[in-house]
């Protein structure tokens, strides 16, 4: 039987700031290939290994075919590191880099020759089809969608996709067999959307957004349809991990949680009937969703936290700029039914979009203050790879001729990077920096609910505070 390992890379490397999240990609490939091959994971992160232990641990494994994933653009150089530590290890073995990275740059991902193919979008339905070609040799592997290779001139071809995700019909069941999640439940982090105290797993029940912001990738990792899990996928997940490693809060990472509502009535009505006794937050929801009947819903099944992104105070930059189906005036009473219903707020802006003017941007921070959210964050645009943000920044001169995806100082969406004659990044970081701090601040009761809310003490609070201001803004 082939012997296959999948590598995850350990987000630790480079001194990067840890991502520790139960790694659904492993999840996935598990529930495809443990059947049908031999089928082992070396999981880097999780068990924080360093390079020469990844090495001993593929040496001793001595497989044929080696996966490594990638978990975003930010973490290439482990992606790169990996693929060269596979490829010293085992210099007979053909190597694949899948994941998000290669998926939105893959010209940019293909310049490692350690990496004999590069596997992008999803892998329910095709990745077993692929590997089945590869494995034994068929030329028609070449002309497989969504895959990047070398030919023999050593040209880096790229097929484009066929389908996305949103074509799949029955999604996969996540397979936690061969991955220990318990390492992945504790989340000691200063961000409030994923932070928890007590043991918290993250889980995704759809795929896949159908909206059309300007600065979003999603679409190119996904497609504009949403796929969503079975229910009773999502609830046996969600019981094996309470049984098997005792969680006690759960946080949604959907793009979409709300987009089909019969469906999440029904998932809220579960948790309250099997009385799981979890509470739960997620990262995003769409506003324009939700209502004081379904917040309601929300609450008595264990909600305790929504994030929603507002992105701009201005209609017209939401209309006209960025493409959001959200009407400001909604806004305000969301609030106030959260806090009646006892839900914590937290919204997301964008500020130093092309079309935006500064007045407009000024606008933002009017509106953030007046709705009086728990949290209010504020981000710099930031042209990501395949986004239309991206494609109207290079067309018109708004970034520098070297600007660079792989440029460190490109992560964390607090560098600016855009210039227009409304605006510049020096002005855009010392404005959000700052106005972070007023409006988030302004009473004890505010500094105090969100010293709560990031899980620290109020002299930690007032630390960051001015580390923030010193720094405007960028602590990575």
């Amino acid at each position: 039987m082939t012997s296959i390992v999948l590598l995850i890379p350990n987000s630790r490397w480079f001194d990067k700031r840890a991502w520790v999240s139960i790694p659904y990609a492993a999840l996935i490939l598990t529930a495809l290939l443990k059947d049908r091959y031999d089928f082992s994971i070396i999981d880097a992160n999780g068990d924080n290994l360093d390079e020469a232990q990844c090495r001993e641990r593929l040496v001793a494994l001595a497989p044929q075919l080696i996966l490594v994933t990638a978990l975003s653009v930010e973490y290439h150089r482990h992606a790169h590191t990996s693929l060269a530590i596979a490829r010293n290890a085992c210099p007979e073995a053909t190597t694949v880099l899948g994941g998000v990275y290669p998926t939105t740059l893959p010209e940019e991902a293909g310049k490692d020759l350690n990496a004999d193919w590069l596997f992008m979008y999803h892998a329910e339905e095709r990745l077993v089809p692929f590997l089945e070609l590869l494995l034994e040799g068929d030329k028609r592997i070449e002309t497989f969608p969504g895959i990047a290779f070398r030919d023999a001139a050593g040209t880096l071809m790229v097929n484009p996709p066929a389908s996305t995700i949103g074509d799949v019909p029955v999604m996969v069941q996540p397979d936690y067999s061969l991955i220990d999640a318990g390492k992945y439940l504790q989340h000691d982090t200063m961000d409030y959307q994923l932070n928890s105290d007590r043991p918290t797993a993250f889980i995704i029940t759809s795929y896949g957004c159908p909206y059309n912001c300007v600065f979003c990738a999603a679409r190119t990792i996904s497609g504009r349809r949403i796929v969503f899990r079975p229910l009773a996928d999502v609830l046996a997940e969600i019981e094996y991990l309470k049984d098997n490693y005792g969680i006690e809060n759960v946080i949604f990472l959907d793009d979409a949680l709300l987009a089909d509502r019969k469906r999440v009535v029904e998932l809220l009505n579960a948790f309250i009937e099997r009385d799981y006794t979890l509470t739960w937050k997620v990262v995003t929801v769409s506003a324009w969703h939700l209502d004081n009947e379904l917040l309601k819903l929300m609450a008595r099944s264990g909600c305790t936290q929504i994030t929603i992104s507002v992105e701009s105070g201005s209609q017209r930059v939401l209309d006209e700029v960025i493409r959001k189906p959200l009407r400001l005036e909604i806004v305000a009473p969301l609030v106030q039914q959260c806090r009646e219903a006892g839900i914590t707020m937290g919204a997301n802006f964008v500020i130093g979009i092309p079309g935006e003017t500064w007045e407009e941007i000024r606008q933002t921070f009017s509106f953030a203050e007046a709705c009086d959210f728990d949290v209010a964050h504020f981000h710099i645009a930031t042209p990501l790879p395949q986004t239309d943000l991206y494609r109207i920044c290079r067309e018109n001169g708004y970034i520098p001729d070297d600007f660079s995806f792989l440029d460190p100082n490109f992560f964390g969406y607090g560098t600016g990077f855009i210039t227009t004659d409304e605006f510049n990044p020096f002005e855009l970081m010392v404005l959000r920096a700052f106005e972070w701090d007023r409006i988030n601040f302004s009473t004890p009761e505010k500094r105090e609910r969100v010293a709560r809310l990031y899980g620290i003490s109020p002299d930690a609070l007032n630390e960051h505070r001015r580390q923030t201001r010193r720094k405007l803004g960028v602590h990575f």
